[in-house]
């Protein structure tokens, strides 16, 4: 049975598909020649289990993806205050290539490609006499602390390599204009050669959501267990990926997506909810901003739909599951003959409990739906008690809900102990509001059953129907 999550995301995909609008990039020829029909999303949470789906495994290149990456490492190579005293982090309100820098002669910010060209740079000798084995040598440590971000050894394509080298006039003059201000301690061509390089290195959604967790988590790549950066390198990201990451286009983007982001001329976008997951898309058609027109409209539909906007005021803690445990060890309810509680009392193992608390919202309920899933084996009977959960919003409750639906399936129960009515509220509050597929909505709202079956007001009503439940079994065989 397809999860909860895969529907959200492949009813997302779908409304998303028959987007057609924009050009693929066609000042690099390489770029130009790529299948215009490409389409591919993945979602990693912060445990690293991702989602993926349509053409999440082809490869691109990552383009301007890559300029919080080098950032990252002029930051950790440098420090910070070095960094600043070099490249701005205002937005620039101009287009990617814009050859400008503010009224110190600093590039604007590190996300357009005059500040991703000077990062670049301090990674090489700073000396005028730089040679290929010094590009090539730093290019290698570019491709390591890549490859650690993404959870996997990264490649990079030579022909999109050669065909940035050959066309690549306008960063030439970026990277000279640079130098004619005094700014560059390096050669450069070798700088210009560098950031090609790093531009080319091949990618896929997947690797893109792994980055994006790796950020989300501050440094810590959740595939590895890699400490690739610091957590305060891991804030600067985010803050200038928010303010300048989608460049002319960032404040549209945070208003109504609200995800630090980074998009690229190849196609692909990089976005991060700060905490809880990285999201990774692609889609070569690109909009008058240079960002891919369906991954825009694929990140507005997963902040929306999902509840993902970093300024959703309800945010959940990391540890959503507070405690698991059978009925082993209680006792069973005393309105039973002697011979059912003699037979409730071989099967206690098989009721199972899961505490929950925070404010629960998309990653929280993600974590939750995948843990009872993968236990499923274990119970006959599961209660879900939300009586520490404050908030639930509308897609955290629709996930929560369709785990009766899994049992059912499966020829198993789901109880809910509710004390405070909190899902009978969210199911009022987001009823008609369209937030999500609501795939368990219910029709009738005036009390909790039938409108939501097997939701209780105690730990001890829920065992009983739990009880019952065991010995329906019983007597059905």
């Amino acid at each position: 049975m397809e999860s909860l999550v895969d529907g959200y995301l492949r009813h997302i995909m779908d409304e998303v598909r028959d987007d057609r609008s924009g050009n693929v990039a066609d000042y690099i020829p390489e770029l130009a020649v790529v299948d215009p029909e490409g389409y591919g999303l993945s979602l990693c949470v912060h445990d690293g289990y991702t989602y993926s789906h349509g053409d999440s495994s082809a490869t691109f290149t990552i383009q301007s993806v890559s300029k919080p990456l080098t950032y990252a490492m002029a930051l950790r190579k440098h420090g910070v205050t070095a960094v600043d005293a070099k490249i701005g982090v205002e937005p620039s309100g101009e287009a990617f290539n814009e050859i400008s820098v503010d009224d110190r002669r600093r590039p604007k910010n590190p996300m357009i490609n005059a500040g991703a060209i000077f990062a670049a740079s301090t990674l090489l000798p700073a000396s005028r006499d730089v040679g290929r084995v010094d590009v090539e040598a730093a290019f290698a440590e570019i491709l390591d602390f890549y490859s650690g971000c993404a959870g996997k050894q990264l490649t990079m394509d030579e022909e999109v390599y050669t065909s940035e080298s050959a066309t690549g006039s306008r960063n030439r003059a970026i990277a000279y204009m640079l130098d004619s201000f005094g700014a560059l301690e390096t050669d450069p061509d070798a700088a210009i050669d560098l950031y090609y390089r790093q531009c080319s290195i091949r990618v896929t959604t997947e690797d893109l959501a792994g980055i994006g967790a790796t950020i989300a988590n501050g440094g810590l790549n959740p595939r590895t267990g890699r400490m690739v950066f610091s957590s305060e390198i891991a804030q600067r990201l985010l803050s200038v990926m928010t303010t300048c990451g989608m460049y002319d286009g960032a404040g549209d983007w945070v208003t109504s997506v609200g995800l630090p982001a980074k998009s690229g001329v190849g196609g692909g976008i990089l976005a991060v909810l700060p905490g809880q997951l990285g999201i990774g898309v692609y889609s070569p058609r690109l909009d008058e901003h240079g960002n891919s027109v369906r991954g825009v409209e694929t990140c507005r539909h997963l902040s929306k739909d999902l509840g993902l906007h970093m300024f959703n005021v309800t945010r959940e803690s990391r540890v959503t599951i507070r405690s698991v445990y059978d009925l082993a060890d209680t006792p069973v309810s005393a309105e039973w003959s002697e011979r059912e509680r003699s037979y409730l009392r071989t099967c206690r193992d098989k009721i199972r409990v899961y505490e929950l608390q925070g404010d629960l919202t998309f990653a929280g309920a993600e974590s939750v739906q995948r843990r009872l899933e993968a236990d499923i084996d274990r119970y006959t009977v599961v209660i879900v008690e939300i009586s520490r959960i404050g908030v639930i919003d509308a897609v955290a409750r629709t996930m929560v809900l369709s785990i009766k639906r899994l049992l059912d399936d499966s020829g198993r129960r789901a109880a809910l102990v509710d004390p405070d009515g909190v899902v009978r509220a969210s199911v009022i509050r987001h009823r008609a509001d369209g937030t999500a597929p609501d795939l368990d909505a219910p029709a009738d709202l005036k009390g909790f059953d039938p409108a939501l079956p097997h939701v209780h007001a105690t730990m001890e009503d829920a065992v009983i129907d739990a009880e019952t439940f065991m010995l329906k079994h019983y007597y059905d065989q």
